[in-house]
């Protein structure tokens, strides 16, 4: 037989032995203490100074003194010293200075009632009308050395599956990340009147707020966001309130097929709009393409004394203005500078006729054109002359003159000479005279008596016939003009 009881180690009386009363009141010592265990402290490592008789203590570890060696043991102070007693597993205690109750394992002293470190093997709810239904809650998704807190709503609900298809009734606040993995995510099913928000919180001042849809699509993808119900006839608005909508360089065609769109200011091409250029665009080209019977560009103004222009500029100087300038009529200017202007053409809006106030300069052709047809000008170089057609002639702008030696054979009455005349045509009226002076070989003037002259057609020549009232030898000359 044992000296001791197996659980409590309580010394047994043994058969005749002498002073009963000692191994009696020892186990009474020991169940004094054991029983209904209740301990000042569990956190000192050395004994407290003036302890009172029947204190307990749970032992911290770490102990030094009387206490050493004692770590986690209880320890009561009876009749001027420590007794030591050794706990085992299931023995409860509770710690006063805590006003909870611990629990021995073998190992630690685990606190009742409070939040535990229970093994998640074991950890589980059990249906007390049918224990075949079961919760078995699992830890082993928590990374190492991280501590995860679930605190229970003051509401009566159920717990979310968020593996699968969920359904959140009611209001629902998510302060950290929210992820929606599946093949299919829907926020917003009610058929009736409903708000729902995403970032719509209040943002401090200077902190920055992101709000993506649709983004983590990798390259080769496709990515579609709808906004508003794609069901014919189903109205609604799409209201944008931030100040800047930026799209980003990736993004190469917005497509509206049936859209109106309204902005206050518009930038396509990287370009920026402002107040005064509403619309602006950085292309190497811009394509307005007829859609129906034709296309029309309309650039309207308030008042005639207002301008409705199209300006070009070099380096956003102007050079030239088109347009309807200060009136009504359509005019043609240009300018050095950007701010000297020279009005080049202007178009009566009345009587559609054209007037070039700085006149016109006609590029020279060295021969009439081939192919001209009734109404052309030109300026034949050769001939210095401006020339036109009309009714299938051609004719000279303006009176054609020249110079001329009529050559006079010795003692004769009459002579025939062809002298150059470029430009001349066959229809021109011809008009000679005699040169004011006469050169040492030529006669007198007043030995002309009749002159007859025409052009000869296609040669640029005129042919001119005279008759002497006297015999005549030598050479006379002549000016001659022709319209």
């Amino acid at each position: 037989m044992a000296d001791i009881s197996p659980h409590l180690l309580l010394p047994y009386i043994l058969a005749a032995q002498a002073q009963k009363h000692v191994t009696h009141n020892e186990a009474l010592r020991l169940l004094d203490a054991v029983v209904h265990l209740s301990v000042l402290d569990r956190d000192l490592t050395a004994p407290p100074a003036s302890p009172v008789d029947g204190d307990r203590y749970i032992v911290a570890s770490g102990a030094t003194g009387l206490w050493a060696g004692w770590d986690l043991n209880v320890t009561t102070w009876v009749d001027g010293v420590w007794m030591r007693l050794v706990p085992r597993p299931g023995w409860l205690a509770w710690i006063a200075d805590e006003a909870t109750c611990a629990v021995w394992t073998g190992t630690i002293w685990k606190l009742v009632g409070v939040p535990q470190d229970v093994s998640d093997a074991i950890f589980s709810l059990v249906n007390d009308a049918d224990p075949t239904k079961r919760a078995l809650f699992s830890l082993s998704g928590i990374s190492t050395a991280t501590t995860r807190t679930f605190t229970l709503p003051n509401t009566s609900s159920e717990l979310a599956i968020l593996a699968g298809t969920q359904t959140f009734s009611g209001n629902k606040t998510f302060s950290g990340t929210l992820t929606a993995s599946g093949a299919t995510a829907t926020i917003g099913t009610s058929a009736a009147t409903a708000t729902y928000g995403l970032g719509t919180g209040a943002t401090t001042t200077g902190v920055t707020k992101t709000v993506n849809l649709g983004t983590g699509g990798a390259s080769g993808s496709n990515t579609v966001v709808n906004i508003g119900s794609a069901t014919a006839g189903a109205g609604g608005t799409t209201v944008v309130n931030t100040p800047t909508v930026t799209f980003a360089n990736a993004v190469t065609v917005v497509g509206m097929p049936q859209a109106n769109l309204t902005a206050q200011l518009l930038g396509l091409g990287g370009a920026t709009a402002d107040a005064t250029n509403r619309l602006s665009v950085n292309a190497p080209a811009v394509l307005l393409n007829n859609a129906g019977t034709g296309i029309e560009v309309t650039v309207n103004k308030a008042a005639a004394a207002n301008d409705a222009a199209f300006a070009f500029k070099t380096g956003f100087s102007a050079r030239a203005l088109i347009g309807l300038l200060g009136s009504d009529d359509f005019s043609f200017k240009v300018s050095p500078d950007g701010s000297t202007w020279n009005t080049g053409l202007t178009i009566d809006r009345a009587t559609g006729r054209p007037t070039l106030p700085q006149g016109v300069v006609l590029g020279g052709l060295a021969a009439d054109p081939s192919g001209r047809a009734d109404g052309w000008i030109w300026l034949n170089t050769t001939a210095q002359r401006l020339r036109a057609r009309a009714d299938g002639v051609d004719f000279n702008l303006g009176p054609l003159t020249g110079t001329g030696l009529l050559a006079v054979a010795d003692n004769a009455l009459e002579a025939s000479s062809i002298i150059s005349a470029p430009g001349i045509a066959p229809t021109s009226v011809i008009t000679v005279s005699l040169a004011p002076s006469l050169d040492a070989d030529e006669n007198s003037p007043d030995l002309l008596d009749l002159v007859t002259l025409w052009a000869e057609p296609g040669t640029d020549q005129i042919t001119l016939n005279a008759t002497f009232s006297d015999p005549t030898s030598g050479a006379v000359k002549i000016n001659w003009s022709a319209n």
